[in-house]
């Protein structure tokens, strides 16, 4: 696992700033937020943002995540993101299913770039986090915490 990241108030910084680009549908901001978070660390801006996702889901369908579920997901997202030129749904399926812990197998996906995996999951964060009732910087925190935590659990 990677390391946590060296300055979390940072990344907060550099999600809130992606998150509000996309909710002003500001392509131009987006796309500079997009390579920030894949400059500052991609592999644990990926991390962070992959638990925000995993436990946002995971409140939001308490009874387990279907097919129809994720659908809905991505269309919705998909939907709000027309402005978006790099929008794709296939990588939003990825960056989901991913953040759920199936990992596709590379070879049947592109190769993506950092920043395009990390505007997706921002995509999502915007969608699934701002049509909750918890607050975003709160998720972030509570995923920083669990990526803490994990680094301190002994693997077999």
């Amino acid at each position: 696992m990677s390391p946590t990241p060296a300055d979390p108030a940072h990344l907060l910084r550099l999600v809130t700033t992606a998150v509000d680009a996309v909710a002003r549908a500001d392509a131009d901001d987006f796309a500079a937020a997009g390579t920030a978070l894949a400059g500052f660390d991609a592999d644990q801006a990926r991390i962070v943002l992959g638990w925000v996702l995993r436990q946002t889901l995971e409140e939001q369908h308490p009874d387990g995540l279907d097919a129809d579920d994720v659908r809905d997901a991505v269309t919705t997202t998909a939907g709000t993101a027309t402005w978006f030129e790099g929008l794709d749904p296939r990588i939003l399926v990825v960056v989901l299913t991913a953040a759920l812990g199936e990992h596709p197998d590379p070879e049947e996906i592109p190769r993506l770039g950092h920043a395009l995996v990390l505007q997706h999951s921002v995509l999502l964060v915007h969608g699934l986090v701002t049509a909750g009732a918890t607050p975003l910087r709160r998720r972030i925190d509570a995923a920083l915490a669990e990526v803490r935590r994990a680094e301190t659990m002994e693997m077999p």
